[in-house]
């Protein structure tokens, strides 16, 4: 394609970034239409980037001919419905994570793409970041020898509401499902089982979802090698994702905290900003992940990431949220699968 015109569905705070992009950011990225049932919002949108097109219904940006690509950025419920009218349609799609929010229906949208020419991504953003990317070719290189232990680390400043969590799939499908995708891309190894623990140490009403606020997993992986990942709803400071490798012959430290880096060194004390949240910190990895997907149009490749690394993950993630509920050691495709969105009632009822 010379050109790629696209059109983003669902204008919340991920949608937003993704349009802002395409609008002005990406060479050979047109952004023509807009979809989100919230009309006040898609219309600040719509005349902030000066957008021809704009729908309540998102069938009709779909089907519209100027679009050659989809952004999904929806609730997580309704991107099967989307991609099964964008592949009918011939609209290429980049998703956001996750592809579904179950094994079912993620391996449904699968079938959907293996039959048709419609190229998709989604939406693993860290991947593109540079820091992770660069420390992705160290790895590969050989620079630190043989990837034995990976340790994964991701905290958010504050933790979503009730009404989120009730249908996020739990904090191991909603949030670690990121880690467990860098786990498989750094160590080029496959998670073969995982332990998993957790508890409620700051949002007690998670109770009520079946979810926990602070989780830790422990991971095998096929080829011996080991990882460590803890996730935390609440740190108290920031936004804090942090990534490190250890290898047979040196080690590979990924991710920062600080906004600036700057301390402040006064009257016998030190001080710095922090992270305020994820857009902040991955401002450049949004970017980059949009531009190799219209790339990817613009020249016939495939984008690098697609829904079987969606799949991979899930499966990771699931098993975790199944060895929290069982207390156990449980094997990566061996997890109940909970399709109608349901989660089972969280370990660790003695910290709620």
């Amino acid at each position: 394609m010379e050109r790629v015109q696209v059109g983003v569905i669902g204008v919340g705070r991920m949608g937003a970034r993704h349009a802002r992009n395409l609008a002005g950011s990406i060479s050979g990225a047109r952004l023509v239409a807009l979809a989100d049932p919230d009309q006040a919002a898609r219309e600040r949108l719509r005349a902030e980037l000066a957008v021809p097109y704009s729908f309540d219904d998102w069938r009709e940006l779909v089907h519209l001919n100027e679009v050659d690509a989809v952004v999904i950025a929806t609730p997580v419920e309704l991107r099967e419905e989307i991609v099964r009218e964008c592949v009918a349609a011939g609209k290429h799609i980049f998703s956001e994570k996750p592809a579904a929010k179950d094994l079912a229906t993620t391996r449904r949208i699968k079938e959907l793409l293996a039959g048709s020419e419609i190229k998709y991504q989604l939406g693993f953003m860290r991947r593109f970041d540079p820091g992770y990317a660069y420390a992705y070719e160290q790895i590969r290189s050989g620079r630190i020898g043989d990837p034995v232990l990976i340790r994964l680390t991701s905290r958010d400043a504050s933790g979503p509401p009730l009404s989120y969590v009730r249908t996020s799939g739990g904090l191991f499908v909603d949030s670690s499902v990121h880690d467990f995708d860098l786990s498989r891309w750094l160590m080029n190894d496959e998670v073969a089982t995982v332990y998993a623990a957790g508890g409620r140490f700051v949002y007690p009403e998670y109770a009520e979802a079946g979810d926990i606020d602070t989780g830790v997993v422990t991971l095998q992986f096929r080829r011996g090698g080991l990882g460590l990942h803890d996730n935390a709803r609440h740190s108290g400071f920031g936004y804090d994702i942090r990534t490190e490798v250890l290898g047979t012959n040196g080690c590979i430290q990924i991710g920062y905290f600080q906004s600036h880096p700057v301390v402040v060194l006064q009257n016998g004390h030190g001080s710095h900003d922090c992270v305020a949240d994820f857009l902040e910190r991955f401002r450049d990895a949004y970017l980059a992940e949009m531009k190799h997907f219209i790339e990817c149009l613009r020249t016939g490749c495939e984008p690098s990431v697609g829904v079987e690394d969606g799949e991979k993950a899930l499966e990771i993630a699931l098993a975790a949220r199944e060895s929290l509920h069982t207390g156990k050691p449980t094997a990566v495709g061996a997890a109940v699968d909970e399709a109608q969105g349901g989660t089972r009632p969280a370990a660790g009822e003695g910290v709620a």
